[in-house]
Protein backbone atom coordinates (compact mmCIF):
# COMPACT_ATOMS: atom_id res chain seq x y z
CA UNK A 1 0.00 0.00 0.00
CA UNK A 2 0.77 3.35 -0.55
CA UNK A 3 0.02 6.81 1.28
CA UNK A 4 1.32 10.37 -0.80
CA UNK A 5 0.90 13.47 1.39
CA UNK A 6 2.43 16.49 0.02
CA UNK A 7 5.99 16.82 1.82
CA UNK A 8 7.11 19.83 4.11
CA UNK A 9 9.44 21.12 6.62
CA UNK A 10 7.12 21.00 9.50
CA UNK A 11 5.20 18.06 9.14
CA UNK A 12 8.08 16.52 7.87
CA UNK A 13 10.89 18.09 9.97
CA UNK A 14 12.52 15.18 11.19
CA UNK A 15 11.74 12.56 8.64
CA UNK A 16 14.78 10.39 7.01
CA UNK A 17 15.35 7.88 4.54
CA UNK A 18 17.18 4.66 5.33
CA UNK A 19 18.53 4.36 1.80
CA UNK A 20 19.32 0.43 2.29
CA UNK A 21 19.02 -1.09 -1.17
CA UNK A 22 17.74 -4.68 0.51
CA UNK A 23 15.41 -7.28 -0.27
CA UNK A 24 12.14 -5.79 1.82
CA UNK A 25 12.97 -2.10 1.89
CA UNK A 26 10.71 -1.17 -1.05
CA UNK A 27 12.85 -1.87 -4.01
CA UNK A 28 11.39 -5.54 -4.70
CA UNK A 29 10.03 -4.77 -8.10
CA UNK A 30 10.51 -6.91 -11.16
CA UNK A 31 10.37 -4.27 -14.11
CA UNK A 32 11.08 0.10 -13.77
CA UNK A 33 10.44 2.85 -15.82
CA UNK A 34 13.82 4.41 -17.35
CA UNK A 35 14.21 7.41 -19.66
CA UNK A 36 15.89 8.11 -22.50
CA UNK A 37 18.49 10.78 -20.67
CA UNK A 38 19.82 7.26 -19.06
CA UNK A 39 20.56 5.49 -21.85
CA UNK A 40 24.40 5.85 -21.95
CA UNK A 41 24.44 5.16 -18.72
CA UNK A 42 22.11 2.38 -18.21
CA UNK A 43 22.94 0.35 -21.47
CA UNK A 44 26.14 -0.77 -19.60
CA UNK A 45 24.59 -2.94 -16.66
CA UNK A 46 20.83 -3.23 -17.07
CA UNK A 47 18.47 -4.71 -20.27
CA UNK A 48 16.48 -2.14 -22.03
CA UNK A 49 13.40 -2.75 -23.33
CA UNK A 50 9.88 -1.12 -23.81
CA UNK A 51 6.46 -1.92 -22.34
CA UNK A 52 3.19 -0.84 -22.94
CA UNK A 53 1.40 1.73 -20.42
CA UNK A 54 -1.73 -0.19 -19.65
CA UNK A 55 -3.36 3.37 -18.97
CA UNK A 56 -2.56 5.53 -21.60
CA UNK A 57 -1.65 2.86 -24.18
CA UNK A 58 2.22 4.56 -24.97
CA UNK A 59 5.58 2.70 -25.30
CA UNK A 60 7.56 3.26 -22.16
CA UNK A 61 10.97 2.84 -21.78
CA UNK A 62 11.83 0.17 -19.06
CA UNK A 63 14.65 -2.08 -17.35
CA UNK A 64 14.38 -5.54 -16.50
CA UNK A 65 15.34 -6.18 -13.02
CA UNK A 66 14.28 -9.96 -12.67
CA UNK A 67 12.08 -12.95 -13.64
CA UNK A 68 9.38 -13.08 -11.43
CA UNK A 69 6.85 -10.61 -9.43
CA UNK A 70 8.72 -8.58 -7.30
CA UNK A 71 12.15 -9.67 -8.09
CA UNK A 72 14.97 -7.66 -8.30
CA UNK A 73 17.89 -9.25 -8.56
CA UNK A 74 19.95 -5.37 -9.02
CA UNK A 75 19.61 -5.76 -4.61
CA UNK A 76 22.54 -7.25 -3.10
CA UNK A 77 23.10 -8.68 0.33
CA UNK A 78 23.91 -4.79 1.42
CA UNK A 79 23.42 -2.47 -2.18
CA UNK A 80 22.90 -1.72 -5.15
CA UNK A 81 24.36 -4.59 -7.43
CA UNK A 82 25.19 -1.93 -10.23
CA UNK A 83 27.42 1.59 -10.32
CA UNK A 84 24.08 3.62 -12.12
CA UNK A 85 20.79 3.23 -10.32
CA UNK A 86 18.10 4.47 -12.23
CA UNK A 87 16.53 7.43 -11.36
CA UNK A 88 12.74 5.85 -11.44
CA UNK A 89 14.61 3.36 -8.04
CA UNK A 90 16.85 6.70 -6.73
CA UNK A 91 14.04 9.19 -6.19
CA UNK A 92 11.76 6.76 -3.96
CA UNK A 93 9.92 7.38 -1.38
CA UNK A 94 9.26 10.73 -3.45
CA UNK A 95 7.35 11.61 -6.05
CA UNK A 96 6.05 14.12 -8.33
CA UNK A 97 2.63 15.27 -6.98
CA UNK A 98 0.56 18.62 -8.72
CA UNK A 99 -0.66 21.47 -6.77
CA UNK A 100 -2.85 24.59 -7.75
CA UNK A 101 -1.31 27.67 -7.36
CA UNK A 102 -2.54 31.00 -8.26
CA UNK A 103 -0.01 32.17 -11.08
CA UNK A 104 -0.54 36.07 -12.45
CA UNK A 105 -4.62 35.31 -10.89
CA UNK A 106 -4.71 32.24 -12.70
CA UNK A 107 -5.05 29.11 -11.18
CA UNK A 108 -2.49 26.67 -13.00
CA UNK A 109 -1.09 22.96 -11.88
CA UNK A 110 2.23 23.15 -10.59
CA UNK A 111 4.66 20.15 -9.58
CA UNK A 112 5.22 19.70 -6.17
CA UNK A 113 7.35 16.87 -4.13
CA UNK A 114 5.06 13.99 -2.55
CA UNK A 115 6.43 11.51 -0.52
CA UNK A 116 4.99 7.89 0.52
CA UNK A 117 4.88 8.02 3.56
CA UNK A 118 4.63 4.44 4.33
CA UNK A 119 7.40 3.40 2.25
CA UNK A 120 9.59 0.85 4.37
CA UNK A 121 12.73 3.31 3.89
CA UNK A 122 10.67 6.65 5.80
CA UNK A 123 11.47 6.95 10.00
CA UNK A 124 12.47 9.89 12.00
CA UNK A 125 15.79 7.81 13.38
CA UNK A 126 17.84 6.52 10.83
CA UNK A 127 18.99 7.38 7.65
CA UNK A 128 19.36 10.96 5.37
CA UNK A 129 17.13 13.90 6.62
CA UNK A 130 15.22 15.30 4.32
CA UNK A 131 15.62 18.43 5.93
CA UNK A 132 17.90 20.38 8.06
CA UNK A 133 17.88 21.70 11.53
CA UNK A 134 16.58 25.15 10.43
CA UNK A 135 14.31 23.88 8.05
CA UNK A 136 15.67 24.20 4.77
CA UNK A 137 16.19 21.12 2.40
CA UNK A 138 19.14 18.42 2.91
CA UNK A 139 21.88 17.98 0.30
CA UNK A 140 19.86 14.47 -0.16
CA UNK A 141 16.65 16.05 -0.30
CA UNK A 142 18.10 18.67 -2.84
CA UNK A 143 19.75 15.87 -5.29
CA UNK A 144 16.24 13.91 -5.35
CA UNK A 145 14.05 17.07 -6.16
CA UNK A 146 16.78 17.66 -9.32
CA UNK A 147 16.01 13.80 -10.07
CA UNK A 148 12.71 14.67 -9.82
CA UNK A 149 12.97 17.56 -11.86
CA UNK A 150 14.76 15.21 -14.62
CA UNK A 151 12.10 12.35 -13.91
CA UNK A 152 9.39 15.40 -14.91
CA UNK A 153 10.86 16.32 -18.12
CA UNK A 154 11.79 13.14 -19.07
CA UNK A 155 8.09 11.51 -19.35
CA UNK A 156 7.20 14.11 -22.54
CA UNK A 157 10.60 12.99 -24.08
CA UNK A 158 9.72 9.26 -23.58
CA UNK A 159 6.56 9.17 -25.18
CA UNK A 160 8.19 11.32 -27.99
CA UNK A 161 10.82 9.12 -28.42
CA UNK A 162 8.08 6.13 -28.88
CA UNK A 163 5.76 8.14 -31.10
CA UNK A 164 8.07 8.36 -33.69
CA UNK A 165 9.42 4.51 -33.61
CA UNK A 166 5.89 3.43 -33.65
CA UNK A 167 5.26 5.61 -36.49
CA UNK A 168 8.13 3.81 -38.15
CA UNK A 169 7.47 0.48 -37.16
CA UNK A 170 10.78 0.15 -35.10
CA UNK A 171 8.66 -1.46 -32.26
CA UNK A 172 7.90 -5.08 -31.79
CA UNK A 173 6.82 -7.65 -29.25
CA UNK A 174 9.68 -9.91 -27.98
CA UNK A 175 9.46 -13.57 -27.40
CA UNK A 176 12.04 -14.13 -24.79
CA UNK A 177 12.25 -17.55 -23.22
CA UNK A 178 15.33 -18.21 -20.75
CA UNK A 179 16.26 -21.65 -19.22
CA UNK A 180 17.89 -22.10 -15.94
CA UNK A 181 20.43 -24.43 -14.84
CA UNK A 182 18.20 -26.36 -12.59
CA UNK A 183 16.11 -27.16 -16.04
CA UNK A 184 13.85 -24.38 -15.23
CA UNK A 185 12.63 -22.05 -18.05
CA UNK A 186 10.77 -18.75 -17.68
CA UNK A 187 8.90 -16.96 -20.77
CA UNK A 188 9.32 -13.28 -20.39
CA UNK A 189 5.96 -11.45 -21.57
CA UNK A 190 4.50 -7.66 -22.02
CA UNK A 191 8.16 -6.72 -23.43
CA UNK A 192 9.05 -4.99 -26.58
CA UNK A 193 12.17 -4.25 -28.30
CA UNK A 194 13.63 -2.35 -31.88
CA UNK A 195 12.65 -4.31 -35.02
CA UNK A 196 16.63 -4.36 -36.33
CA UNK A 197 14.76 -5.64 -39.80
CA UNK A 198 12.58 -2.51 -40.34
CA UNK A 199 15.77 -0.44 -38.77
CA UNK A 200 18.02 -1.55 -41.56
CA UNK A 201 15.58 -0.96 -43.95
CA UNK A 202 14.70 3.02 -43.48
CA UNK A 203 15.37 5.28 -45.96
CA UNK A 204 17.53 8.10 -45.48
CA UNK A 205 15.21 10.96 -44.52
CA UNK A 206 13.75 8.62 -41.58
CA UNK A 207 17.38 8.26 -40.47
CA UNK A 208 18.51 11.82 -40.57
CA UNK A 209 15.06 12.57 -38.36
CA UNK A 210 16.32 10.22 -35.60
CA UNK A 211 19.85 11.37 -35.86
CA UNK A 212 19.12 14.99 -35.28
CA UNK A 213 16.34 14.81 -33.13
CA UNK A 214 19.41 12.42 -31.00
CA UNK A 215 16.73 9.08 -31.21
CA UNK A 216 19.61 6.89 -33.22
CA UNK A 217 21.48 6.73 -30.32
CA UNK A 218 18.81 5.72 -28.17
CA UNK A 219 18.07 3.30 -30.43
CA UNK A 220 21.75 2.09 -30.77
CA UNK A 221 22.03 1.80 -26.12
CA UNK A 222 18.39 -0.36 -26.41
CA UNK A 223 20.13 -2.63 -28.74
CA UNK A 224 23.54 -2.71 -26.87
CA UNK A 225 22.28 -3.43 -23.68
CA UNK A 226 20.26 -6.48 -24.57
CA UNK A 227 23.06 -9.06 -23.84
CA UNK A 228 22.89 -7.53 -20.29
CA UNK A 229 20.03 -10.23 -19.78
CA UNK A 230 22.76 -12.84 -19.54
CA UNK A 231 23.46 -10.96 -16.17
CA UNK A 232 20.71 -11.48 -14.71
CA UNK A 233 20.33 -15.41 -16.08
CA UNK A 234 23.83 -15.70 -14.24
CA UNK A 235 22.61 -13.84 -10.93
CA UNK A 236 19.37 -15.75 -11.35
CA UNK A 237 21.02 -18.95 -11.17
CA UNK A 238 23.38 -18.75 -8.69
CA UNK A 239 20.41 -18.04 -6.22
CA UNK A 240 19.07 -21.20 -7.52
CA UNK A 241 22.65 -23.06 -6.74
CA UNK A 242 22.49 -21.67 -3.33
Amino acid sequence: MTNHVLLDNNTHRHLKINRTYQKGQGYDVQVTRVFPVEFVRLQAEYPLFFSRNAESGHFEAVTLLGFSEHENLYLGQDDWRASYIPMSIERQPFLIGFQLQDENGIPAKKPVVHIDVDHPSVNDTQGEPAFLAHGGESPFLERVSSILRTIHDGHEASQAFSRLLVGLELVESLRLEVEFRDGSKHELKGLYTINEDKLRELNAGSLETLHRKGYLQNIYMMLASLPNVARLVDWKNNLLDA
